[in-house]
């Protein structure tokens, strides 16, 4: 099959009048539906702007070629857009596109497919085939050029005596890959050099670089997206180690940077490895991606486990046991069998964390080390640290001063601990690339983990004792705070304390402090108000640990410019864990924006915990949310430290206006916060709103329905409101781009400044 063949008549068009990407996307995806090309519209367009969340299509030269591989495709082929007027498709070159070229396979049809979208990547990176796309007419003329012509072959005098060699791969293994390919030839030709360039795309290892080739090669390029396979062969060569958008736009620098030995880095990757790229520092500089393949693995435990555990809540209110005090959720045989689930689920949150950071830097390496880092850091089975120190449990907790007993790091350790696991991954791997051949295979198998294990564990043993100093030293001053009748302070640092980690050691601590006053155990004089008030602090604890993610579910319908549809879906979850008491369920917003997220969450839960402070509410169960709200008081109007109606009525309603009102007032700080600096350029959405999305859905809806009266002026209002919008996001892109070009100018002078001391 030809390229040629892949293109119709039916979906290709010329000189049509579409604004922006999106538009683009819309008209082809409807199209393509028409002609029975996909099945799903909506599937389509998720795969599309899936991949364009990766990384840009927009390739350069006013060309873009978004493509899909999914199963909504029903036969391979390549729709055809020639734009009259040029849309921002964020390109490589920061150039407009008028060319778009919209690649979709579902992957099952045969290689000649492959190969045929393959030949696109080469064709579309010549001058003069742009030229003719431009002055296309019709689909003959397009077919035309793309029409492939015989040519000579170029002989080598001598095999493997070639001047530039190198090997390319992008994720899909369908457009980059071929294209810095391409570019890399025409960059070496046109220094009157030899090239030789391996791909490793959708169709295989093609082109495959000999050991002949290695060994006599002047220059070598690795530009890749993804991991490479076989690097092995290259072992102890000088490379340069870059990405395909690189090599596209400057092969011809590449090439002179070889030559002048700068830039370059030595090859040792284990034998027949093909995780070579996961084991250089530049993974580890990548930490928004690194964070987020810890987070998207997570989420779906943090979600589950949450609304599961609500479950468990609501059964236990249902059943009458809102007294259960700490256990609430477990009284009642049927919650009991949701609790453990939801609990199970969540427990496993930390350690998911920290072996997919590892793991997203160095690969299937990294995933034990970072997990173990991650239970260590959560302390969930209790064999390194527990109260109870005998047999089994706090094995670690014995080696230690009582005061660092049920130390735990939380998130914030599994992040670090996941960083430190691939660290130490990388170390050992490099450590024994002189491994014998025969040892080899027992080295990746037993050495590396073995040592991997050891080392981490170690290392988070470190870790956990300056940890554990601290979190004690902080509970100490709190208890001494509430021993001397300050309980008002006490409780402005509680509900501010746990808010800073959700979840975290600080969350805990805060938390633990609570349980201590619901036993009686925070204040020990009976003779003392403190004593009587001290379940203040468990009130003040569970209000503000209920507020960050309904802050954030807040925060997303108010400000939905301001999210990403993702973030706005996930965020739908967190009304119910707000509402159960399960402050984890911010974690991953936390994650992504740690600065916004937890000084609004803190602004909040300060607030909380002095209103709960002023009006002297107090609870006697640790946990349950808002279906232990019945327990709530305030002690303004007991009798004799005895609950009444009024009391109870004055606590309940006191705390749920207490927290809607510093909810919303810390959902507005979040959202005012992140609007402005989106304006800014400060901050840039890892993917799409929605809100365009949204308003094309609504367009099409109301030329869909045929009952709609003034249709037209509906229509109006709707394009003027996506015109506007085009022009926001517009304006933002230019926005970001001179907000990192005065990050980029301040680091340069930064730098200078240390070169001239």
């Amino acid at each position: 099959m030809e390229l040629k063949d892949l293109f119709s008549k039916q979906i290709s068009f010329f000189d049509v009048e579409l604004n922006s990407k999106d538009e683009v996307i819309e008209f082809l995806s409807n199209k393509l539906q028409e002609e029975k090309y996909i099945k799903s519209v909506e599937d389509f367009k998720k795969a599309v702007y899936k991949r364009e969340s990766e990384g840009s299509t927009g390739v350069g030269d006013g060309i873009a070629i978004p493509h899909v591989l999914n199963p909504t495709v029903q036969k391979s082929a390549i729709a055809f857009a020639k734009l009259k007027n040029k849309v921002d498709w964020q390109s490589l070159d920061d150039q407009p596109a008028d060319l778009v070229f919209m690649i979709m396979t579902n992957g099952k049809d045969g290689n000649e497919h492959l190969t045929a979208l393959a030949d696109l990547s080469g064709f579309l990176m010549k001058a003069d085939i742009q030229a003719k796309l431009r002055n296309a007419k019709s689909i003959k003329d397009v077919q035309s050029a793309l029409t492939k012509e015989d040519k000579k072959v170029e002989k080598v005098e001598k095999p493997g005596s070639y001047d530039v060699i190198g090997i390319t791969a992008c994720p899909t293994g369908i457009a980059h890959t071929y294209m810095a390919q391409e570019k890399l030839e025409e960059y070496a030709k046109a220094k009157g050099l030899t090239v030789k360039i391996e791909t490793q795309g959708r169709r295989g290892i093609e082109n495959k670089l000999t050991q002949e080739d290695i060994a006599n090669a002047k220059v070598i390029i690795l530009a890749h997206d993804k991991a490479l396979e076989g690097l092995s062969r290259l072992n102890g060569k000088k490379v340069i180690d870059t990405n395909t958008k690189e090599a596209i736009f400057k092969g011809d620098q590449l090439i002179e940077k070889y030559q002048k030995n700068e830039g370059l880095t030595e090859v040792k990757a284990a034998s027949d490895s093909s995780e070579f790229s996961e084991f250089t520092m530049r993974k580890f500089l990548d930490v928004k991606g690194n964070l987020l393949g810890g987070i998207s693995r997570m989420l779906p435990f943090v979600v589950a486990g949450g609304i599961i555990l609500g479950i468990a809540f609501l059964i236990e209110f249902a059943a009458g046991n809102g007294d259960a005090g700490g256990n609430f959720g477990t009284v009642n045989p049927a919650a009991g069998w949701f609790a453990a689930i939801g609990k199970t689920s969540m427990a496993m949150m930390v350690p998911i964390l920290g072996a997919f950071i590892a793991f997203s830097i160095v690969g299937s390496q990294g995933l034990m080390p970072g997990m173990v880092a991650g239970l260590f850091s959560s302390n969930i089975m209790g064999f390194a640290y527990s109260g109870n120190e005998s047999g089994w449990d706090g094995l670690w907790g014995r080696l230690l001063p009582s005061s660092l007993k049920g130390t735990e790091s939380g998130f914030i350790g599994a992040i670090v601990g996941g960083y430190l696991a691939a660290l130490l991954v990388v170390g050992w791997s490099k450590a024994m690339t002189k491994f014998p051949k025969g040892l080899q295979g027992a080295r990746d198998i037993v050495f590396i983990p073995v040592l991997s294990l050891l080392s981490i564990s170690l290392t988070m043993f470190v870790i956990n004792i300056p940890l554990g100093y601290v979190m004690g030293g902080i509970s100490l001053g709190i208890q001494k705070l509430a021993e001397l009748n300050l309980l008002w302070l006490v409780s402005i640092l509680i509900g501010f304390m746990m808010c800073v980690d959700m979840g975290g050691p600080i969350n805990k601590i805060a938390y633990s402090l609570g349980n201590l006053a619901v036993g009686g155990k925070l204040v020990s004089d009976a003779s003392s108000q403190g004593y009587t008030d001290q379940t203040i602090i468990m009130a003040s604890a569970m209000l503000a640990g209920m507020l960050p993610p309904i802050m954030i579910a807040m925060s997303t319908v108010i400000f939905p410019k301001a999210w990403t549809a993702k973030d706005r879906d996930a965020a739908k979850a967190n009304w119910l864990m707000g509402a159960c008491f399960v402050s984890e369920g911010a974690i991953p917003f936390m994650v992504k924006d740690p600065k916004r997220v937890a000084v609004s969450a803190m602004i909040g839960g300060a607030l909380i915990g002095g209103l709960v402070g002023a009006v002297k509410i107090k609870l006697l169960a640790s946990h349950g949310g808002i279906f232990v709200f019945p327990l709530l008081s305030s002690s303004y109007l007991e009798n004799s430290a005895t609950m009444t109606g009024g009391s109870i009525a004055l606590g309940a309603g006191g705390a749920l206006v207490i927290l809607l009102g510093a909810s919303f007032l810390s959902a507005m700080i979040l959202g005012i916060w992140r609007t402005a600096d989106i304006k800014t350029g400060k901050l840039t959405l890892d993917s799409t709103n929605g809100v365009k999305e949204a308003i094309l859905a609504k367009i099409e809806s109301v030329k869909a329905n045929e009952k709609i009266q003034n249709k037209d002026v509906k229509l109006n209002l709707l394009n003027t409101k996506l015109n506007k919008y085009s022009d926001f996001e517009t304006e933002l892109a230019t926005k970001q781009k001179a907000y990192q070009a005065l990050v980029e100018e301040k680091q340069k002078q930064k730098e200078a400044r240390k070169a001239s001391k």
